[in-house]
């Protein structure tokens, strides 16, 4: 039987991929952020009027005071919450860690039913704040310019 040097390199080759196949990886714990969760984030008012094409200096400034009004609600929120916030993440992140040393997704199922009781309220929260300057801005912007902020608002969120 004559081995040539293909089969050789071939079985070589099907040798070290399942050597490598079989090796345990190295996942990385997956991110989670409260606030984003919750839909709470600010809007960069400057980029905002850029975004609009706004020229009209009354516009612009009845749209600085929506945006402002708007964010200073939201760090409201944010720092009315950031307790548990923080909890929430802490939380999530001992039972990452816990589940990846046993190898037990289980473990995620108590904080996953913390977060689904905690997270909707808050984020009620920030969609009854979002309804409001929505509804300045239909007020004050063009029916073009409302379109546009709409899908750069729908860009901006996460949740």
């Amino acid at each position: 039987m004559k081995i040539t040097l293909s089969t050789i390199i071939l079985s070589l080759g099907i040798f070290m991929s399942n050597i490598y196949a079989q090796m345990p990886g190295n996942m990385s714990p997956p991110d989670f952020n409260a606030e984003k969760a919750a839909g709470i984030f600010e809007y960069d008012i400057e980029k905002v009027i850029k975004k609009l094409k706004i020229i009209d200096d009354s516009i612009k400034s009845k749209v600085s005071e929506s945006l402002n009004h708007y964010n200073s609600k939201i760090y409201e929120l944010s720092i009315l919450h950031a307790a548990t916030f923080q909890k929430l993440e802490a939380d999530f992140d001992r039972n990452v860690q816990i589940a990846m040393r046993n190898r037990d997704r289980n473990q995620m199922n108590g904080v996953k039913a913390e977060i689904q009781k905690i997270i909707p309220p808050i984020r009620m929260q920030v969609q009854n704040e979002e309804k409001l300057l929505n509804a300045a801005m239909t007020e004050i912007l063009t029916e073009k310019q409302n379109k546009k902020w709409l899908r750069y608002q729908e860009g901006k969120k996460t949740y």
